[in-house]
């Protein structure tokens, strides 16, 4: 098949390209840096957030433990008596956010499915600008999926440090 040049790209007879658009499909390097960027901050920042955690968590522990130990006033059974339903709500709002972000990752992963699978259904090869807002589409797919998993990290993360570190600062005075 003759392909002739119209343009930057090449195209076969009959096929236009001057008026193919990509509607500013393309891939920018420049902002996927800086959103790979983002990224990592936002996992630096959930991984020191998961170290404050786990470093207030012996204290909480030591504070309750010698309340068990020793004949507990009414301010120390008051104490105790809110161990299980805090957790229960930490860890449920936990779950409820890591979830939610869950679904939209789920939601994401079925739209980029289903073009990739309307493609396949064309019965013909892509056109180069279909190619290339394919590679723009994942591009920004695969991007969205590190951002998602970034935010959920940091949601699931964000009742269980908030309770942890409270209770820290209050069993400490």
């Amino acid at each position: 098949m003759p392909v002739r040049k119209v343009g930057n790209f090449l195209a076969p007879p009959g096929v236009d390209v001057r008026h193919f658009d990509l509607g500013g499909t393309m891939f920018d390097p420049f902002t996927a840096w800086a959103r790979f960027s983002a990224i990592g901050f936002s996992m630096i920042d959930t991984a020191f957030r998961t170290a404050e955690t786990l470093g207030a968590a012996p204290g909480v522990i030591r504070a309750r433990t010698g309340m068990m130990r020793a004949d507990a006033s009414r301010a120390e059974r008051a104490e105790l008596a809110r161990m299980a339903p805090e957790k229960l709500d930490a860890f449920s709002r936990s779950a409820v956010a890591a979830a939610s972000e869950w679904v939209k990752m789920q939601s994401a992963f079925l739209a980029e499915a289903q073009q990739l699978y309307a493609q396949s259904l064309r019965g013909r090869p892509p056109t180069p600008a279909e190619l290339a807002a394919l590679s723009a589409r994942q591009g920004a797919y695969l991007l969205g999926v590190m951002e998602a998993s970034a935010r959920l990290g940091s949601a699931a993360l964000a009742p269980v440090h908030r309770t942890a570190t409270r209770n820290a600062r209050r069993l400490a005075r």
